[in-house]
């Protein structure tokens, strides 16, 4: 297997006064280890006032790291979605028994696990992972925000995108609704000169694709300072977090080609042999492909199927995991810094945004509700505006959900409003 170097360091930025951003990797030495779990890169981005978006993502990071290592049976694709439910549980119950009503803290994640050749991503929130490759760049993961989603839906464009006030809003977080769905990307085979990199909006948010691969040489450590030094020079408005993993060294390769031209060339000679091949055995054997009249030349191919592979995996997983965030402080907190507050009503949506009607079904309550539309509870309002009493709330009640997307509100069961 190819050499591995990483390197992840996460930068304060030019405008914060704390850094919410939080990166971790653990690299196992045994090869049992290996073999079983792999690698483990993360890169989380939290939020909330009074410093406890700093514990958010602290906690989600090593409480990951934490349990992965201690469930080595379980698949990782099973493992990463099972762990980063349970954090998102408990960073929920946190907010609700010591935050002032409606408020919360929670955090993006972003993870990648090495493992037998591959890697394998999942994410939340709007963190990504680029797979940088034979001089081109690909973006893994799906950004969860509302203006992602509308891009998604083709009601906003690119450019439109990048302009909204509204782009750092997310649709789905860790500790932003119970309900959480994680999103698990297939294993991708890794070649030798792969670069993974892992990175919050801090990063993004200045630096395009096109940045990111002319900043991709020297060592994984060049690079990761490269690309946090250039979003610093335009701006720094934010944490800034980068995670560079380099899968051995590119194959040294003659007269400038890359993996890519060596295939195709490959390709290309190839096929030229078989057109040669054919041509010649068309005409040195003419008439035992093609038989006189008077014969006759019927040859048989049986084929029979394998027998069907089949297996049954079943895991119930029970993490137990312990929140040791300090409670707030008693002042009223800030505002915080990257939650997403519901849209002031004295300005006009995005195009596509609605204000959604959701009739209250039996067994719902406010956190299951906003759950089902991938918003935070504080986007949650009843029919008169106000969120009084929200603990409280009746079967056959009208209840508002603010600023979503318009198909996010019909997919929840919900109505357009006017």
């Amino acid at each position: 297997m190819p050499q591995i170097h990483s390197y992840n360091r996460s930068d304060i930025g030019k405008k914060r006064d704390n850094n919410e951003d939080y990166s971790k990797s653990y690299e196992p030495l045994t090869s049992r280890e290996l073999n079983q779990s792999g690698r483990l890169y993360v890169v989380a981005d939290g939020m909330g006032g009074h410093q406890q978006g700093e514990k958010a993502s602290s906690f989600a990071v090593e409480t990951l790291l934490k349990f992965y290592y201690e469930a080595p049976k379980i698949p990782p694709e099973k493992r990463l979605n099972d762990i980063i439910k349970q954090i998102n549980l408990k960073l929920v119950e946190y907010s609700e028994k010591n935050l002032p009503r409606g408020e919360k803290t929670g955090t993006t994640l972003v993870v990648a696990v090495i493992r037998q050749g591959k890697f394998l991503v999942a994410n939340v929130g709007d963190s990504r992972a680029y797979l940088i490759r034979d001089e081109k760049i690909k973006q893994i993961t799906r950004d969860h925000s509302f203006v992602a989603e509308m891009v998604r839906a083709g009601t906003l464009s690119e450019a439109e995108a990048r302009e909204s006030k509204y782009r750092s809003r997310l649709s789905r977080s860790v500790g932003g609704a119970a309900d959480l769905e994680v999103d698990i990307h297939p294993p991708t085979r890794l070649r030798r000169g792969d670069i993974i990199l892992l990175c919050t909006d801090g990063l993004t948010g200045h630096v395009s694709e096109k940045d990111i691969l002319q900043s991709v040489h020297g060592s994984a450590k060049d690079i990761a300072e490269r690309l946090i030094a250039l979003a610093n020079e335009r701006g720094g408005t934010d944490n800034v977090t980068a995670s560079v993993i380099k899968y051995g060294d590119p194959m040294a390769l003659p007269f400038g080609l890359t993996t890519r031209r060596l295939v195709l060339t490959g390709a290309g000679l190839l096929a030229l042999v078989a057109f040669a091949f054919f041509g010649w055995l068309a005409v040195s054997n003419w008439t035992s492909i093609f038989p006189p009249p008077n014969q006759t030349s019927s040859p048989t191919l049986t084929a029979s199927p394998s027998a069907a592979a089949s297996f049954t995996l079943s895991f119930s997983p029970t993490v137990e995991l312990t929140l040791t965030l300090a409670p707030p402080a008693t002042e009223t907190p800030s505002p915080p810094i990257n939650e997403s507050p519901a849209l002031p009503s004295t300005e006009s949506p995005p195009p596509g945004v609605v204000d959604c009607k959701y009739i209250v079904a039996p067994g719902d309550y406010v956190n299951r509700i906003a759950g089902k539309f991938g918003v935070g509870g504080e986007q949650v309002f009843r029919e008169d505006g106000t969120q009084n009493d929200m603990g409280i709330i009746q079967v056959g009640e009208t209840l508002i959900i603010k600023g979503i997307a318009s198909d996010a509100c019909v997919n929840g069961g919900g109505a357009p409003g006017p």
